[in-house]
């Protein structure tokens, strides 16, 4: 650990001076210059609970870095302008047209993967580098573009969950989903990958993400589950939710039916650890009862690092944060020295910049190389549960999907 603390610092040492050759001494910030960091964070709307943890890791991250400027003696400053995208695409790309108003190039989100692709060909036409730390749908897994993602993209989700159907014995699954691309891809994924182990994925309930009352939806996803478990059996079959937080409503709905709480249900990365739902009641009991098993990306490795800035940040927070908004932590360092090492104003310098910093970068998340898409290349999962407590509902994390280098993947259960 103490090796891993030494090539940080080295890192971050070699990060302010070492790349200043891309532009001329002219070009490069003065000294005294604040640094500017945009960041589209939902901190309203279905994702607020990644928005807000991601809000509130920035702002530790931007402690910690000013601290580090402070240290050194140097006047620098980084400064982040936070803009809610309030979980609309549409809303996402009128903020980022103002961020680029302010002059400021380098943006960490959005968060979500239609949000990204409300804004990819703006920002790539005004030269303006997005660093998202939540978006995963693998169509916007793109070689050279200006979109960066310091997580894996869902193909890697899609087989996760895959290897958890098959390891409970379901054989026939039913799919709820956002009608959006990250939940059509996600589902394409599990999809994909569950038939590839002889399962059956059947039609499903693809719902429109804007609509307030989904009891009709609920209605045909019972049909279809009744059906399905009069053919496969009740312990064979499962539902796949992929949604955001709208999932509270979807469970208080399926309560009131007995054929949807008798099966198994499967999660993902848009409800695992989101806080809202466990303080429902009805939706948490529906959850706990089914067992419901949510993967979402996890650290690399445990590290010392991680442990200190979550407990911070859950301090600060009010709870625990989702992994995705400590890879925001670490987004804010990245951000902060590509700035500094690249000449203003020049995506192409800033890509530059980027690629060899996230080359060589241990963060509290791990390793930040990225791969030939600027997607995460190393992950692993960690799969949330719900568990009644004596004072309400609580997420535990029920086991691990781990991927050592040279090896498939396994799932490890907590004991």
């Amino acid at each position: 650990m103490k090796k891993i603390r030494v090539l940080l610092i080295s890192i971050l040492l070699i990060a302010s001076t070492g790349l200043g050759c891309i532009g001329s001494p002219e070009e490069t910030s003065p000294e005294s210059g604040d640094i500017t960091i945009g960041a589209l964070l939902p901190l309203t709307g279905n994702l607020e609970s990644i928005g807000q943890a991601s809000q509130t890791a920035l702002e530790v991250s931007q402690e910690d870095i000013n601290g580090y400027f402070s240290g050194l003696g140097s006047e620098k400053n980084v400064e982040i302008v936070v803009k809610d995208t309030e979980s609309d695409p549409e809303i996402t790309l009128e903020k980022l047209r103002e961020l680029d108003e302010m002059g400021i190039k380098i943006v960490i989100g959005p968060q979500a993967s239609e949000e990204a692709e409300a804004v990819l060909e703006y920002a790539t036409e005004n030269g303006i580098v997005l660093i998202s730390t939540a978006s995963t749908a693998p169509s916007l897994a793109i070689p050279d573009d200006n979109l960066y993602r310091f997580v894996p993209d869902d193909t890697n989700q899609g087989a996760v969950l895959a290897t958890l159907m098959e390891e409970d014995n379901v054989t026939a699954v039913v799919p709820v989903y956002r009608d959006d691309v990250w939940g059509g891809e996600l589902t394409d994924e599990v999809k994909t990958n569950f038939e590839s182990r002889e399962g059956t994925v059947l039609e499903g309930i693809a719902y429109d993400a804007d609509n307030e009352n989904l009891s009709t939806e609920i209605e045909k996803l019972n049909d279809e589950v009744t059906s399905a478990t009069t053919e496969y059996g009740d312990e064979n079959v499962a539902v796949f939710l992929a949604s955001y937080s709208e999932a509270t409503e979807i469970f208080t709905l399926a309560q009131d039916y007995p054929a949807l709480s008798d099966i198994k249900w499967y999660g993902s990365d848009g409800i695992a650890l989101n806080e809202d739902l466990i303080k429902d009641n009805d939706a948490a009991a529906f959850a706990a009862e089914t067992n419901i098993m949510a993967p979402i990306y996890g650290y690399e490795e445990e590290n010392d690092r991680y442990m200190a800035i979550e407990s911070r940040v859950e301090e600060r927070l009010g709870r625990l944060p989702e992994t995705y908004a400590l890879a925001a932590y670490d987004a804010l360092w990245i951000a902060t020295f590509v700035d500094l090492d690249s000449v203003p104003e020049n995506d192409k310098s800033i890509r530059l910049a980027m690629n060899t910093l996230t080359d060589t970068y241990f963060g509290v998340t791990g390793w930040t190389k990225l791969d030939e898409n600027g997607d995460r290349e190393n992950w692993d999962y960690d799969i949330w549960t719900i568990s009644e407590t004596d004072s309400g509902h609580q997420w535990e994390r029920a086991a691990r999907y781990q991927v050592d280098p040279g090896e498939e993947g396994k799932l490890i259960f907590v004991e």
